[in-house]
């Protein structure tokens, strides 16, 4: 199926902001790339910004569809497992998507959405840790979050997948006993 002049434009912005920038990237690029206007962009968007907000959406889309069932898990060690393997799975399905939020850490659009992508995740954890008896679940659950950031992070700056691996095993190997 072909896509259409605004998916094209989506594509292609999402490539342009990973690899450059965003404030690197102009429309005017963006535009030329995608073999389309610059005016086009605008008709679709109206701004650059409104651009990066529909990039970002689409991005977490795709995200929550893929990850679904991996937090739908009722087991809660197996939940806890399967959020550990989400860095993994997205980052390869998603390259360019999480090298882009990881050029946006700082930008409210980003902030804003991926914190509501992992405010549902944070709250399945916190009923999985409190189901396997945990004092705090809730400081177990910052605490997990913050190594699933790390990971993240880790397999998208260093793509050797065997030491990745090593790691996540290594936490499984702490948490899930």
């Amino acid at each position: 199926m072909s896509k259409t002049k605004k998916e094209i434009i989506l594509e292609t912005a999402l490539n342009l902001f990973a690899e450059k920038g965003y404030d690197a990237t102009p429309t005017s690029l963006i535009a030329k790339e995608a073999g389309v206007s610059e005016g086009l962009i605008f008709k679709h968007y109206i701004s650059k910004d409104n651009l990066l907000e529909a990039v970002v959406k689409a991005g977490y889309r795709r995200i929550t569809d893929k990850s679904k069932g991996l937090v739908e898990e009722n087991d809660p060690l197996r939940l806890i497992s399967n959020v550990l393997d989400m860095p993994l799975k997205l980052v390869e399905d998603e390259r360019n998507f999480w090298r882009m939020q990881f050029r946006l850490v700082d930008e409210e659009i980003a902030q804003r959405h991926h914190l509501r992508y992992s405010h549902s995740v944070m709250q399945k954890l916190v009923e999985a840790f409190r189901k396997l008896g945990y004092q705090e679940p809730e400081l177990e659950t910052e605490i997990l979050m913050l190594l699933v950031e790390g990971l993240w992070r880790a397999y998208l700056t260093n793509e050797d997948k065997g030491h990745f691996v090593k790691m996540l095993d290594l936490i499984k190997a702490k948490y899930l006993k």
